[in-house]
C-alpha cells in the first residue's frame, strides 16, 4: 500500500464549509474495480481533512488486490478520530462497498456508527430550486464554476488501474490518482451546493416592501449566502436571490373580485335582487322571493388592488381571500392585507414549488 498526501489552502471559508466540513469531518471517496463489492475490490480510498483553511488530502493506494486489506484497516484507524463523514452518493455506494469488503476480511467497521452526510442525497432535496439536468458531481461542479483537469469517470479508469497493477505503468497510476484527487477536491468545492438545501428550511427575516402601480417588491434576509444567484418566475410574480437577500416581486391586479363567506347556511338568497341577507332578517319575506343561500351565493364584492397567491398555499382564515368567481382556481388577497408574515409564507412556498 502506498500513502500519498497533498495539501492546499482555501481562499475563504464559506458558510457550508464551516457547517458541513469542519475539523471533525472526514470527507472520503473510494475507487474500485467494478460496481459489485462481491466481485470487485477497492484499490483506493481518498479522504480529506480540514484544519481551518488548510485541506489535507490523503490517498490510500493499492498496488494490487493484496493491498486492499491494508487500505481498509488504515481507513478504519483514521475514522476513529472523526465522528462525522461526508461524501457524494456515499451512503448508497461507498459506505455499502466498504462494509461488504470488510466483511470479506472479517474486519469490524465502525462506518455505520458515524454521522454521515451524503452530498448527493442532500442536494437532490433542492431540485425545486436548482433545476439541473442531473445531479452528478461533475454537473454540480460546472454549475458552481469549477473546471477540472481530469476528464475520466470511475468506470473508464478501471482498465487503466488494471494496466498499472499488471505493468507498474506510472502514467496509468498518475491518471487514477489525479481522478481521485480531483473528485475529493471537487467535493470540498461543491460543499457550497448544500446551501440551496438549507435555504428551504431557513427562516426569512423581513426587511422592507415597496409598492408601485403594478408590483409589490419585498426583501428578506435568508442568513444563508448562496454561491450563485437564483431566480424563478411564475404567472403571479417572481423571486430573485442574490447572496443572502431574497427579493419577492408580486404582480398587482386592479379589479373587482369576490370574497366568499364560509357560513352560507346562515343566509338567504334574494332571487330578484341577487343579494344575500341573514336568515334572521329574511324569515318574514315571501318564500317565493328567497331561498337558502348556496356557497356560490354568499359573496361580497370589492373593487381594489390585489395580488394572486399560489393555488395550494394555505393562508389560514384570518386573512380574506378573493376570487373572480366561486369556481375559479385563482385566489387573491387584498394588497392592504399583506403582512410580512404572509409575504414570507408566499416566498417560502415559491421556493419549494
Amino acid at each position: 500500500m502506498e500513502i500519498i498526501q497533498n495539501k492546499y489552502s482555501l481562499e475563504n471559508i464559506s458558510y457550508t464549509i464551516e457547517k458541513y466540513f469542519d475539523n471533525s469531518t472526514l470527507l472520503f471517496d473510494i475507487e474500485c474495480t467494478g460496481l459489485s463489492p462481491r466481485k470487485s475490490y477497492i484499490y483506493m480510498i481518498g479522504y480529506a481533512t480540514r484544519n481551518e483553511k488548510e485541506i489535507t488530502i490523503t490517498q490510500l493506494f493499492a498496488r494490487d488486490e493484496a493491498d486492499e486489506i491494508k487500505i481498509l484497516e488504515k481507513f478504519e484507524e483514521v475514522m476513529e478520530s472523526y465522528p462525522n463523514l461526508m461524501g457524494f452518493n456515499s451512503t448508497r455506494f461507498d459506505e455499502s462497498f466498504i462494509i461488504e469488503r470488510c466483511r470479506k476480511y472479517k474486519i469490524y467497521t465502525k462506518i455505520k456508527s458515524k454521522k454521515h452526510t451524503d452530498m448527493y442525497l442532500t442536494t437532490t432535496k433542492a431540485k425545486c430550486l436548482l433545476d439541473l439536468p442531473n445531479y452528478k458531481q461533475k454537473t454540480i461542479e460546472v454549475f458552481l464554476g469549477l473546471n477540472r483537469e481530469d476528464k475520466y469517470n470511475g468506470g473508464e479508469l478501471i482498465p487503466i488501474y488494471k494496466n498499472y497493477s499488471l505493468t507498474g505503468d506510472e502514467d496509468s497510476k498518475n491518471l487514477v490518482l489525479l481522478h481521485n484527487l480531483e473528485d475529493i477536491k471537487g467535493m470540498v468545492y461543491i460543499c457550497d451546493i448544500l446551501a440551496y438545501t438549507d435555504l428551504l428550511s431557513t427562516d426569512l427575516d423581513y426587511i422592507s416592501s415597496e409598492y408601485d402601480e403594478d408590483k409589490v417588491r419585498s426583501q428578506f434576509n435568508t442568513s444563508i449566502p448562496l454561491p450563485s444567484s437564483l431566480n424563478k418566475m411564475r404567472d403571479y410574480g417572481m423571486y430573485i436571490i442574490s447572496n443572502d437577500i431574497l427579493t419577492l416581486a408580486l404582480n398587482i391586479k386592479s379589479c373587482e373580485l369576490y370574497t366568499f363567506l364560509p357560513d352560507y347556511k346562515n343566509y338567504y338568497y334574494l332571487i330578484n335582487e341577487d343579494i344575500i341577507i341573514p336568515k334572521a332578517l329574511g324569515e318574514s319575506m315571501d318564500k317565493n322571493n328567497r331561498r337558502p343561500a348556496k356557497k356560490q351565493d354568499c359573496k361580497v364584492k370589492l373593487n381594489g388592488k390585489f395580488v394572486q397567491i399560489p393555488e395550494k398555499l394555505d393562508i389560514g382564515t384570518s386573512i380574506r381571500s378573493f376570487k373572480p368567481s366561486y369556481d375559479s382556481k385563482e385566489t387573491y388577497v387584498n394588497v392592504d392585507d399583506l403582512t410580512p408574515a404572509l409575504l414570507a409564507k408566499i416566498a417560502k412556498y415559491m421556493l419549494k414549488h
